[in-house]
């Protein structure tokens, strides 16, 4: 990151939302000096991928664990941040709450790093509710 704690907590002042992966997000905590919790006070949600140890949504005073999706193969992970925050909108766009929308996007980094290329997947809406159910034991 090329900018400051307080170019950071500018931008977070500004957002509805903040998504990081762990390494981002350490940075903004060692360059804020405020830790995710605070940080998610400034925004609508803060969201914090762990990649295989899955993703965590601070919203509304509290976290969220999200588990990650189980992949049925690994062959690239390029592209599966990009895929999270796909599900991400969706689900807000969609008006789902938080554990659907993690565990929506969560799904879709699993899906992604199946494929080689960074928009080789495909999908349909049936195939994916149903591995949605298979991965977390819900219905979408």
């Amino acid at each position: 990151m090329v900018f400051d704690g307080s170019d950071l907590l500018n931008f977070a002042k500004q957002a509805t939302y903040i998504a990081l992966n762990d390494y981002e997000a350490q940075l903004f905590e060692d360059r804020t000096g405020l830790s995710p919790a605070e940080i998610a006070e400034l925004v609508e949600a803060l969201i914090i991928t762990r990649g295989s140890e899955g993703s965590h949504i601070y919203t509304n005073g509290k976290r969220i664990d999200i588990p990650s999706a189980k992949a049925e193969k690994l062959a690239d992970p390029t592209g599966c941040g990009d895929a999270y925050r796909a599900g991400i909108i969706h689900g807000i766009m969609h008006g789902k709450d938080w554990e659907t929308t993690g565990r929506i996007a969560s799904l879709l980094g699993a899906i992604k790093i199946e494929q080689h290329g960074t928009q080789n997947h495909t999908l349909t809406s049936e195939t994916f509710a149903q591995r949605f159910e298979v991965a977390f034991d819900r219905k979408l």
